[in-house]
């Protein structure tokens, strides 16, 4: 039997890449953040600073990527490390929460990082990310976090899009002992069927676009990052998309939903 989801607070969680995307998020209403750099790598840790105005604009809660590089999630001692520092300053900047991934090179949790996060931090949210999505075991991986005491984890169910079969699956699970927050690709045309058909009550978008702008003439073929990204392209949250998303998610929510 599918899980039946009735109207009620129903979460959005906005992937944003930068104090744009973080002032775009706060006058549109969005419920809870996600904060990045780095998102042509998949995000990466976002500067202090950025989490200082962040914290100063956004009157929800804001969960912060510690990544400190672009690629696998398994991590040398002194990569572990330095998250570990990250997550320290991030959470005594007041941000409500972290979002990382510690795997094994087999695609398995890494149990002592991911444990050990949550030693030193026992009060911050703590979400394991779409990392997750590469355990081979995603049963055992969920069972292990909430033995960690993780709160959260991003999921689309599965490799690639959101799956609202293997999100059920995770849901039922889960059984309230772990949350587990939607992603992959979720827009307004898809959020629908998302919500009614694995339900989940929380869903995480990036609702991006791509800017192209104009570069001088003598720019060339240089590039500052990855050679398909153009060299003066950048990412940005775009309005159309995140009111079209909220608006799609408006007959599902109750009228002040905190997403806390």
């Amino acid at each position: 039997m599918i899980p039946s989801v009735q109207p009620q607070s129903i979460t959005l969680e906005l992937c944003t890449g930068g104090i744009d995307d973080v002032q775009l998020a706060t006058a549109a209403g969005v419920d809870r953040i996600e904060l990045n750099c780095g998102m042509a790598s998949g995000g990466l840790t976002a500067s202090a600073a950025l989490a200082e105005e962040s914290r100063r604009i956004f009157p929800g809660n804001i969960v912060a990527m510690v990544r400190p590089r672009e690629g696998s999630f398994v991590y040398s001692r002194n990569e572990f490390l330095l998250m570990l520092h990250d997550a320290e300053i991030l959470a005594a900047q007041g941000i409500n929460g972290l979002a990382t991934g510690f795997l094994r090179p087999d695609g398995s949790i890494d149990r002592g990082q991911t444990c050990r996060l949550r030693e030193i931090l026992p009060h911050t949210e703590l979400v394991f990310h779409r990392a997750f999505d590469w355990t081979p075991d995603p049963s055992a991986a969920l069972e292990q976090l909430i033995d960690c005491g993780y709160t959260r984890i991003l999921t689309g169910g599965g490799p690639g899009p959101a799956s609202t079969d293997g999100l059920q699956k995770l849901v039922r699970q889960a059984a309230g002992r772990i949350e587990i927050v939607a992603c992959g690709g979720i827009r307004a045309h898809n959020v629908e069927t998302i919500l009614r058909d694995s339900g989940v009550t929380q869903i995480h978008s990036a609702a991006r676009e791509t800017i192209d702008p104009a570069i001088p003439q003598n720019a060339g073929q240089l590039h500052f990052g990855l050679p398909d990204f153009g060299a003066a392209s950048y990412g940005r949250t775009s309005p159309v998309q995140l009111q079209e998303l909220l608006a799609a998610l408006q007959p599902w929510r109750t009228q002040g939903n905190s997403g806390s």
